[in-house]
């Protein structure tokens, strides 16, 4: 029953995903995501998945678009098998709470953006901990 269920919820989450993104950083190495549209031109959801050198997980983001700018702010929560990539490497865990700061970089591709990311996070699993993170992505679609 379980497989059912992740299936159908896998396959219902391709069909309402607006982009499919893939980033290079913070908070596991290579992360694989999808990006749903909420609240349109104002609030999107993100969930996506990962995996690096020392940790495998995943993790959800709300994103909130800042009207007439590239620019967007985000909370979100995520858990992994092992320590995530951040500065300073003693602060790290593998799971806890992240801000977002990003932006979409102008460029003239049709369907495809390039986005920057700073992650300011807090590390609750296994010790307490503050560190920063940051990516570089491409999403395709919409």
């Amino acid at each position: 029953m379980r497989r059912w269920l992740v299936a159908a919820l896998l396959v219902s989450a391709l069909g309402l995903a607006q982009r499919a993104e893939v980033s290079l950083g913070s908070p596991f190495g290579v992360q694989g995501g999808l990006r749903f549209p909420l609240l349109p031109l104002l609030l999107d959801g993100r969930v996506y998945g990962g995996m690096g050198l020392e940790a495998l997980g995943g993790g959800a983001d709300l994103l909130l678009k800042l009207p007439l700018t590239d620019l967007y702010l985000g909370l979100g929560g995520f858990y992994g098998t092992g320590p995530a990539l951040t500065l300073p490497q003693d602060a790290r865990g593998q799971g806890g709470l992240r801000a977002v700061l990003g932006t979409w970089l102008n460029l003239p591709l049709p369907l495809i953006g390039v986005y920057v990311e700073v992650h300011p996070t807090l590390y609750l699993v296994p010790n307490a901990g503050f560190g920063v993170g940051a990516a570089v992505g491409v999403s395709l679609g919409l």
